[in-house]
């Protein structure tokens, strides 16, 4: 491995590791750019792709972590309940728990909106492990899917672009609707829970 393998490798992994943590990084990109490093032998697959998905589950997990952490102090969870309420917050966490594997699922796939939703998961004290599993499901499909758009698009980064615009709408859109549909579930079951006795 050269410098400039290593530059690639490891140049890559810091964005990502930082894309994790919440800075305004986008990942996709990056994937496609280290699928074509693979593609022209800048750096070794098997390497790459696991370094790659150590760094994204590790920023994932600090962000995560931290927000659980902070949010246990009593200042900031008086702010929060003063904020939010103590019965809205017990309904959020008990909401996000059930359906929260979508909403993290779904927003890794979407620039902008996956901090905000580990945030959330993490003040909704979502559990550790289904945390890992709906994460490392969702950076494995992430990496392997814009890695290999990179990796096959070779010369023609354009239509790599292109392709990764449609599947990031389609998922967008996916997550629109799968938000639109919790809320109208939710109404409907408040709808139904007041109609009891």
């Amino acid at each position: 491995m050269d410098i400039t393998s290593k530059s690639v490798l490891w140049g890559v992994a810091l964005s990502l590791f930082l894309g994790g943590l919440g800075f305004p990084i986008p990942e996709n990109p990056l994937l496609m750019g280290g699928g074509y490093a693979i593609s022209q032998k800048l750096t070794d697959p098997a390497v790459g792709l696991s370094l790659w998905y150590i760094a994204i589950l590790t920023g994932d997990s600090i962000l995560f972590s931290l927000v659980r952490w902070l949010f246990t102090w009593p200042l900031l969870k008086g702010y929060l309940l003063k904020m939010v309420g103590t019965q809205r917050l017990d309904m959020y966490q008990k909401a996000f728990y059930h359906h929260g594997g979508w909403t993290l699922f779904l927003a890794r796939f979407t620039f902008g909106i996956r901090s905000a939703a580990y945030v959330a998961a993490g003040v909704a004290y979502y559990p550790w492990p289904r945390f890992l599993l709906v994460d490392g499901i969702s950076v494995a499909i992430q990496l392997l899917l814009f890695a290999s758009i990179g990796y096959y698009a070779g010369d023609r980064i354009s239509w790599a672009e292109a392709t990764a615009r449609t599947i990031a709408l389609l998922l967008t859109g996916a997550l629109v609707v799968s938000i639109a549909a919790s809320w109208a579930a939710t109404r409907l079951i408040r709808r139904f829970t007041k109609k009891v006795p």
